[in-house]
């Protein structure tokens, strides 16, 4: 019953999503070459990875606006430690990725603590450490561009497995298996769904919302300072604005994918699809010839139609809903 919901879901903003990666296939040159399909792939996986917090925050039926922010922090914290030494270690390397994800996880606890515990507004309490997470990237270095990595780093996302597959789509995929295995075979992912079809409900039936609430903050955060890391390794530079607009990307390919803001709904499989025609649309703009400025614009278009698409199906489906308990009555 619930595959069969999640099929109706999908039916309308998703199917019409993969119809214009469709179009761009057909009409836009290039895309179809084996070079631009890697590159969408490899940009894909550092969206998914935090669409995937994102994900958990709207199952809960909340949103997590700080994930761009987190992003810039851990990564420009997690550059300056790196940028000490000419050729890392291993072990260097690894410290790395820890400085970032626990940069991450303190975002992610700030937020779930403020939230879950204090019942703060999750806009405003996200908003705010957004605003935290560029401002901190800012301060660390003055507002500087820390580039030029060692090879060695470069290769932890930039790299190929045997030559084939890029090692960013790998640890991709690696935690989107997690992920969904959580989601779909425990307790916890369970929860989440639960309080996020009614948080009164489940707090009757003996869920610690709160501690859900901290759970989710924490695995979006931890997540958000991942991506973060990676892509510094990806592009091989770190900026202060090196996360700016991909919390607004997350969103977009979580809604694409079929989980509604209502939260209790959708799942991880749709937002793997979201953030691919994310990617792919943005790489038809730039091989069609589009200017920076008009993609990041067309981009924010397409968003914004996406949202106003899920809002009015949802207002429509309650309007059904509350008339045939008129009828029934």
């Amino acid at each position: 019953m619930m595959v069969k919901q999640n099929i109706k879901k999908v039916s309308g903003i998703m199917w019409a999503s993969l119809l214009m990666v469709v179009l761009m296939l057909i009409f836009v040159p290039n895309f179809s070459q084996p070079r631009n399909f890697d590159n969408i792939l490899k940009n894909t996986a550092v969206l998914l990875i935090i669409s995937i917090g994102m994900t958990m925050a709207i199952l809960s039926s909340q949103i997590d606006l700080s994930i761009g922010g987190v992003m810039s922090a851990s990564a420009m914290i997690s550059a300056m430690y790196l940028s000490r030494f000419e050729e890392p270690t291993a072990v260097q390397i690894l410290i790395t990725f820890l400085i970032g994800i626990i940069v991450g996880l303190a975002f992610g606890l700030i937020n779930g603590v403020m939230i879950g515990i204090f019942k703060y507004n999750y806009w405003l309490v996200t908003f705010a450490t957004m605003s935290m997470g560029y401002g901190l990237a800012q301060v660390v270095t003055n507002g500087n561009i820390i580039a030029g990595f060692s090879k060695t780093f470069r290769h932890v996302a930039d790299g190929k497995m045997g030559g084939a597959v890029s090692n960013v789509i790998i640890i991709t995929i690696l935690i989107v298996v997690i992920m969904m295995l959580l989601l779909a075979r425990t307790r916890f992912g369970m929860h989440i769904y639960a309080v996020g079809d009614s948080e009164q409900c489940a707090a009757q039936s003996g869920i610690v919302v709160p501690k859900i609430r901290i759970l989710v903050y924490a695995i979006s955060g931890i997540l958000a300072g991942l991506g973060g890391v990676l892509l510094v390794s990806k592009t091989n530079s770190a900026s202060a604005t090196i996360g700016n607009g991909y919390e607004f990307d997350a969103i977009a390919a979580v809604i694409i994918g079929g989980t509604p803001f209502e939260g209790g709904k959708g799942g991880l499989g749709g937002t793997v699809i979201g953030a691919l025609v994310i990617q792919a649309f943005k790489a038809g703009l730039q091989l069609m010839g589009v200017s920076s400025y008009w993609q990041q614009t067309l981009v924010g278009i397409f968003i914004l139609l996406i949202i106003v698409v899920d809002v009015i199906s949802e207002n429509q489906k309650l309007i059904k809903k509350t008339r045939r308990i008129y009828r029934d009555e």
